[in-house]
């Protein structure tokens, strides 16, 4: 039985000799917590691409060749029906759809380091009280993606 600290733990047992004895079910708070992890990565992809991956990384690619052409030769379709739709010149359109697509990048780096941390935290935790403050925590990062990205509430 390894020590911790005063505590000593054997699967879901903990005990301190100072108090009485209680039972907390890890394994499952732990795994529920994991999937939480998951569907909360889920409904923020969903939200910001929903189905539309492939056309998003369509005009990611056709932007960034036409960035590279120096925006010379035949503007891509993809770039083409962004510039008509709002209105501008294919230039600002390419760098437009650069931009979103940086900052979607960038954003998906963060949601994955995050998710595949507090995922290992949570199946590591020692007590109720450390898997609570990693949701906590979880939460007030989630939170602060979606208000980043501008899609709102959960």
């Amino acid at each position: 039985m390894p020590d911790r600290a005063g505590w000593q733990a054997q699967s879901t047992l903990y005990a301190d000799p100072g108090k009485l004895l209680t039972y907390e079910n890890l394994p499952e708070a732990s795994a529920e917590l994991v999937a939480r992890i998951d569907a909360d990565v889920d409904r923020i992809y969903d939200q910001v691409m929903g189905r539309r991956q492939a056309e998003y990384e369509r005009a990611e690619a056709e932007g960034r060749a036409y960035a590279d052409a120096g925006y010379t030769g035949p503007v891509p379709p993809m770039v083409q029906s962004h510039a008509a739709a709002k209105g501008w010149v294919a230039q600002v359109a390419a760098d437009d759809i650069l931009a979103v697509s940086a900052a979607w990048r960038t954003a998906q780096e963060t949601l994955r380091t995050q998710r595949l941390l507090r995922k290992e935290q949570a199946r590591n935790a020692l007590g109720s009280a450390s898997l609570k403050a990693i949701e906590a925590t979880w939460a007030g990062f989630v939170a602060a993606v979606r208000a980043q990205l501008g899609i709102g509430g959960a």
